[in-house]
């Protein structure tokens, strides 16, 4: 797969959004197509997920139908976001907003970023529906009980909730 612990940054085309092609992506990403173990472990927070050609467009990436409707269908045929999304960076926030059914965004003149706003529930139900994909991720990978309430201590933290949960004994 990949070696040391550099980002793995993949680049959707505009083509490859507008047309929601992944088979490029799942062929070498793909649930049949990754390791076990240590190797997958390794993987764990290093991507990055990025398109490419929307430079131009005045709206946010969020905002760009064909965007949204390529994140939609991406998290629908690989759900693993929590697991191998770098948390350190925007990329997790912006997939995630392109999956809020219901977004308002405005941007004030002079202002270098635009004010988001959403159902906080459907975040929550987001969130909820992504720990069995992480969970399982991180079985396959063979990390502890620990890993994972660290892991998703983290996915809480980046979303800016709180996380009381008493991590594991041991």
């Amino acid at each position: 797969m990949t070696a040391g612990t550099d980002p793995i940054i993949v680049i959707f085309s505009k083509e490859q959004v507008r047309h929601r092609k992944l088979a490029h992506f799942l062929k070498r990403f793909g649930p049949d197509a990754l390791p076990r173990g240590p190797e997958l472990a390794a993987l764990m927070g290093r991507f990055q997920f990025l398109v490419h050609g929307y430079e131009d467009d005045p709206a946010e990436l969020y905002g760009i139908p064909d965007v949204r409707k390529f994140y939609q269908h991406f998290h629908r045929v690989w759900p693993y976001w929590f697991f191998f999304c770098d948390l350190r960076e925007e990329t997790l926030t912006m997939m995630t907003l392109c999956l809020m059914p219901d977004l308002q965004a405005y941007k004030r003149l002079g202002e270098p970023m635009a004010k988001v706003e959403y159902d906080p529930m459907d975040l929550i139900r987001f969130i909820q529906k992504n720990f069995d994909p992480l969970n399982a991720m991180m079985e396959r990978a063979g990390m502890s009980e620990r890993a994972i309430y660290q892991r998703t201590k983290e996915v809480f933290e980046h979303f800016h909730l709180p996380f009381d949960a008493e991590p594991p004994e041991g």
